[in-house]
């Protein structure tokens, strides 16, 4: 018994020694934001938020990064070597410069947190795609007699949605040009077709009765050569008619 309670007695003084874990004392982490496809030499922000480790601890400390550009073709790109960067609140705000050339590249970071008596690291990738972008376009036309106002144009791309906008107003007897930028990922070599839509009477509904849907031209996407890879700038001409026809139905049964 005496045995058992001198046990007992040794098991709570280790208690009162060792103090329990901090419910702040959580390993380091890095978190990686920003564009994932992006054209050849163009340059964009990207956010990186490290947080734990030693430097979330009571009195705080530095958090540090070593960001740099990784890939098979990085030339062109900047940083091709690491650059750091340090403060005491773990968010930082980098601008990188794409390679000069289309293929798969990775922002990798590594990130440390540390204080007076401790460090911890921690490293993360982020894929980016980096791709010739290409131009599509739509010319609009209202032959209808009224004002057609906030047209959502939808662009395809073999049925997958890359983009839309939005035109304010086309007058009656008026045309406008729109158009969006598209920069395309792991499309496969070979024919593409677009495809258009456009909600003119913003119900929700598309009406390919209506002129609100147009299959238009198609584009190719060749292999890596001394060519480009994709044509820079593929510019797709499609007439929609902004026709009402209920109200064209309306003014027959009148006239009837």
């Amino acid at each position: 018994m005496k045995r058992a309670l001198l046990v007992f007695i040794l098991f709570a003084l280790v208690a009162l020694v060792v103090p329990p874990p901090r419910a702040d004392a959580q390993g380091v982490t890095a978190v990686i934001s920003g564009p994932t496809a992006v054209a050849p030499s163009s340059i964009h922000k990207y956010v990186i938020h490290v947080s734990g480790g030693p430097a979330s601890h009571r009195g705080g400390g530095t958090y540090q990064i070593d960001y740099v550009v990784q890939g098979d073709s990085v030339t062109g790109a900047d940083p091709i070597l690491p650059r750091t960067l340090a403060n005491t609140q773990g968010n930082f705000t980098v601008n990188v410069t794409a390679p000069q050339n289309e293929g798969i590249v990775q922002l990798y970071v590594k990130a440390k947190s540390s204080n007076a008596t401790a460090n911890d690291t921690a490293d993360t990738r982020l894929t980016v795609y980096v791709s010739k972008p290409i131009d599509l376009r739509a010319t609009l036309r209202n032959l209808g007699a009224a004002t057609a106002t906030n047209v959502t144009v939808l662009f395809y791309v073999d049925d997958k949605l890359v983009g839309n906008s939005t035109v304010g107003r086309i007058a009656a007897g008026a045309q406008v040009d729109v158009n969006i930028t598209y920069i395309p990922v792991e499309l496969a070599v070979g024919q593409h077709t677009v495809k258009v839509t456009a909600d003119l009477d913003r119900d929700g509904i598309i009406e390919p009765e209506r002129g609100e849907l147009v299959q238009s031209d198609f584009f190719y996407k060749t292999e890596h050569s001394t060519l480009p890879a994709i044509l820079a700038t593929v510019t797709v001409f499609i007439l929609v008619i902004l026709v009402f026809v209920l109200l064209a139905i309306r003014r027959q049964r009148r006239q009837g």
